[in-house]
């Protein structure tokens, strides 16, 4: 009868235990994605700034925005390809990234940053959301 008692007892412990694991598990990977966002974000801005091809100074409206994809190094570049990074976690609602709301995203979701000549600001996209 002890023993059912003691077995019983672990496993209400347990069921507690494993539900809140897997939400502590899923913020630290929403973390390691939004500083990710950050850090090509980041990248973004030293890329306009220092590429010659990307003429910040004296832009015209109309120019055609450039698009940035976040790679698995955390370098950004100007095409897609297999070394795309892609989201680690879930997050329960938007977030907001170097100033930016970013919607909430699914799991294995590319991030793509839009540079605006006209306005000289940057969206954030990652999958089907938009960044503000």
């Amino acid at each position: 009868m002890e023993m059912l008692i003691v077995v019983a007892i672990i496993a209400i412990l347990v069921a507690i235990a494993i539900p809140t694991f897997a939400s502590s598990l899923n913020k630290a990977r929403v973390a390691t994605d939004e500083a990710n966002i950050r850090s090509g974000y980041a990248a973004v801005m030293t890329e306009i700034l220092t590429d010659e091809a990307h003429n910040v100074e004296g832009s015209t409206t109309g120019t055609t925005p450039a698009t940035f994809t976040l790679k698995k190094d955390g370098t950004v570049s100007t095409t897609a390809g297999d070394d795309a990074y892609t989201t680690q976690g879930k997050p329960s609602d938007n977030v907001e990234i170097a100033g930016k709301s970013v919607n909430k995203w699914e799991k294995g979701q590319n991030v793509t940053y839009t540079y605006h000549y006209d306005t000289n600001t940057i969206d954030i996209k990652v999958g089907a959301g938009t960044g503000d």
